[in-house]
Formats: C-alpha cells, structure tokens, sequence
C-alpha cells in the first residue's frame, strides 16, 4: 500500500507549470457561458413582467 502511495505522488503532472494558468481557465469559459445563458433565461420572465408594470 505505501509503496503504491509513493508511486502514485511521484508520478509526473500532466500539465506543466507555464501551461497550468492557461488550460485552467479554459474549459471553464464554456461552463461559465451555459451559466450565463442558464441565468438569463430564467430572468427574462421576471424582467418581461417588471417592464410590463
């Protein structure tokens, strides 16, 4: 068993370290335009409703 932890914590990242800031943020740009979109249609009754008075 702690020759497999060691193993498995030695074992060199994927992703380097000058690429880490860049492919951290990019998968979560589609996430975060689904939310957008997710949020606004839930708006867009309220906000009908609000301009219709």
């Amino acid at each position: 068993m702690a020759d497999r932890l060691v193993r498995i914590s030695s074992t060199p990242r994927a992703v380097q370290a000058s690429d880490w800031g860049r492919g951290a943020i990019e998968p979560m740009l589609p996430a975060l335009l689904r939310g957008v979109i997710f949020i606004s249609v839930l708006a867009a009754p309220f906000v009908a409703a609000l301009l219709a008075g």
